[in-house]
């Protein structure tokens, strides 16, 4: 509970921070949550990396071992989650890389070289988790500001 003053000493109550401190908690613990799930969608490749290298001067992780969250904050309340990860789990998402382009929505050979016997095919990895457990963030939201539209009302003047 926060209590404001005004220049002419008139003060206000107001504890809508109390609200902005658990709306941080729902999209923090959410977003702990989406991470772990990813990590579990990407520790089923067989293929690819299994430890860290360099490559063109850069280190390339390990697509489960590079998963990280971050959260910004504007005026005390989280605005932005992101999910942050090595390039290379786009490329497996889409299912292209090094001879292999999207075209139309599918994956398509567009090496010079001799045709290879593996194709890719688009492993979804990430739009799945994040589809799967939104409503969950979406019904606390929702919740949490229910409850910070209830003590924005009882906002008064002594």
């Amino acid at each position: 509970m926060a209590i404001y003053t005004d220049s002419m000493g008139s003060a206000a109550e107001v504890s809508g921070h109390d609200d902005s401190k658990e709306q941080n908690a729902v999209v923090r613990k959410w977003i702990s949550m989406v991470q772990k799930r990813l990590k579990l969608n990407t520790a089923s490749f067989s293929h690819g990396k299994n430890q860290s290298r360099f490559h063109h001067g850069r280190l390339e992780r390990k697509l489960s071992d590079s998963l990280k969250s971050q959260t910004k904050q504007k005026y005390g309340v989280i605005d932005q989650a992101s999910i942050i990860f090595e390039r290379h789990g786009v490329f497996v998402h889409k299912g292209v890389g090094r001879g292999y382009k999207m075209v139309g929505g599918t994956v398509v050979r567009t090496a010079k070289s001799v045709v290879s016997l593996t194709t890719r095919v688009p492993r979804e990895w990430f739009n799945p988790a994040i589809d799967q457990l939104m409503p969950e963030l979406i019904e606390k939201l929702e919740q949490v500001n229910a409850d910070a539209v209830i003590n924005a009302t009882r906002l008064t003047i002594k």
